[in-house]
């Protein structure tokens, strides 16, 4: 490739959308942007086909950039067009004081994108007046080192004041990451608590692939070093980021897209009918036992108790493959952290997250299984007829569940609530736990107790050896999908969170349950809670 042909392609792979986001940050009549971006390109076109020698296009581009921008001002002003040789400007020309503000502006922009000391050192001596001695003192630093950060704090603003910034895509549309961890959270809910700001959110969702400078981070979210620079350290100190380098700092720990449709997709296509159809056989075999009262005390029809046992079944498989293959790391292995909790975070990113309207075509749960351990051990997968995400699981107090429960077993009566449990009672008939029927109060939902449930985990047993191998075709298939798109030092902590894929199982059991016309349609009275499965 000839020097020319290199320019050309670097014009127009690298410059070209900046010169436009250039010229629209300088008029807000996108007509006049046009012009004056298709004045640039010709201008900078001319230049290059001629064969001029350009060291630096970014710099270059830069300059042409901003002459034609005073240029167009001038032409506006007195009808004709002026074009400046580089580095000139008139002492007594009219746009001369518009053109020393746009010089300050780029000045401070530079300056707000420095990091640390070297942005201390200029404030502090063009700004505070401050001698090299007196700034050495201040930092407890030597002269030599303050003038080292003079120096090359000059030579960084002079080039960065030649360069055509392009900030990132986060300045502008930033992303969203839901924050969740395995193990023990710390004693003010770490790490969910330590990225509720977009900020700290998009810093980690920017350095998650590669290990970012403070100077970078700016960039991509077009925010001051000064407030970057105080997430990162907040980051850091809590251990979600880490500073692999001088300078460089990387989120450390796994990321994942919050809803991927494709992998849905692929896990279907590959492992169903097939998984559907023998685990829809086992689940026929126990037919008779599993619509028994004391498993289905809600006495709900077989095509209602389906919704909960394409959750729970496939849910059990799961866990005795991650357990028989040690796929998750232990919890003595897991790392304990600086606010008293024993925990590895992970991160769900919404920027895969598929439009509404894409799931209901396809995949009914877009939401997988949730859980409230405490006193009332409940979980439950969510759908999108439910009008509502898993807020409504979590915002549902646990003492409503634990009421429940003891009513169920008759260890409480209705009649005899006293007061705080008749509010909590009340919940549960706000939020449809309990509905009101003809013969009295119901619970809502699937409910049993403690020795049912360990005779639905011994029964899961005769199903392993089945269903185990395509478990495995699945977790392969989610393996080969995030394997590369998760940065290598942190594959320790895969297992624990890709395992989540296989909820994809359950996913597509009920989207295939639904197309053979197996579940029972969702009413209003019933349709919050069609996944929901409590135990003692």
């Amino acid at each position: 490739m000839t020097e020319k042909e290199y320019l050309l392609h670097a014009f127009e792979k690298e410059m070209l959308p900046k010169i436009y986001g250039f010229c629209r940050l300088k008029t807000n009549d996108v007509s006049e942007a046009e012009d004056l971006s298709q004045d640039i390109c010709l201008e900078v076109l001319k230049s290059i086909n001629s064969g001029k020698r350009i060291e630096n296009l970014n710099a270059f581009v830069w300059s042409i950039s901003n002459h034609m921008f005073f240029n167009m001002l001038r032409k506006k002003k007195h009808g004709d067009t002026l074009y400046l040789p580089e580095n000139s400007v008139a002492p007594d020309d009219p746009e001369a004081e518009y053109i020393l503000e746009e010089q300050k502006r780029l000045l401070r922009r530079e300056l707000s994108l420095m990091s640390g000391n070297y942005r201390k050192a200029v404030v502090m001596h063009y700004f505070d007046e401050m001698s090299c001695e007196e700034i050495a003192n201040k930092l407890g630093k030597s002269v030599g080192t303050v003038k080292w950060w003079l120096h090359d704090a000059r030579t960084a603003m002079e080039k960065g004041i030649n360069t055509m910034r392009d900030y990132g895509e986060k300045s502008y549309r930033p992303g969203k990451l839901f924050m969740s961890c395995t193990g023990q959270f710390g004693a003010d809910r770490e790490p969910m608590s330590c990225a509720k700001r977009a900020s700290a959110q998009n810093i980690l969702l920017a350095a998650y692939k590669q290990p970012l400078t403070i100077t970078e981070l700016c960039e991509e979210l077009g925010i001051s070093a000064p407030y970057i620079e105080d997430e990162v350290e907040y980051l850091v100190e809590n251990q979600l980021m880490k500073e692999v380098s001088k300078g460089k700092y990387q989120t450390d720990f796994v990321i994942l897209p919050g809803n991927n449709l494709a992998l849905a997709n692929k896990i279907y296509e590959e492992c169903f009918p097939e998984f559907f159809e023998k685990l829809m056989a086992f689940l026929e075999s126990k037919k008779e036992v599993l619509t028994e009262k004391r498993f289905n005390t809600a006495g709900f029809d077989w095509s209602r108790l389906l919704w909960v046992y394409l959750h729970i079944f496939p849910e059990i498989q799961i866990g005795f493959y991650t357990y028989a293959n040690k796929i998750t790391v232990r919890y003595d292995d897991i790392p304990l952290r600086p606010n008293g909790g024993k925990w590895i975070a992970l991160g769900y990113d919404n920027g895969m997250c598929m439009p509404e309207k894409m799931q209901r075509e396809k995949y009914h749960a877009f939401d997988g299984p949730v859980h409230k351990n405490s006193m009332a051990n409940v979980q439950g997968f969510y759908h999108w007829w439910n009008n509502a995400d898993s807020s409504v699981f979590f915002e549902t107090p646990v003492e409503v569940f634990e009421l429940c429960r003891e009513i169920i077993k008759g260890n409480v009566n209705i009649s005899d609530l006293n007061d705080e449990q008749k509010y909590l009672f009340s919940i549960a008939l706000e939020k449809k736990l309990f509905v009101k029927t003809e013969d009295g109060y119901t619970h809502n939902y699937y409910y049993i107790n403690r020795a049912e449930y360990r005779e639905m985990l011994s029964m899961s047993e005769e199903i392993c050896r089945e269903l185990l191998p395509l478990v495995h075709k699945a977790y392969s298939i989610i393996c080969a999908e995030y394997e590369k798109a998760v940065p290598a030092h942190l594959h320790w902590q895969m297992g624990n969170f890709l395992t989540n894929g296989l909820n994809f199982l359950v996913t597509c059991s009920l989207f295939e349950a639904e197309k053979r016309d197996l579940l029972s349609v969702p009413e209003e009275s019933n349709k919050t809670w069609l996944s929901l499965f409590a135990t003692e």
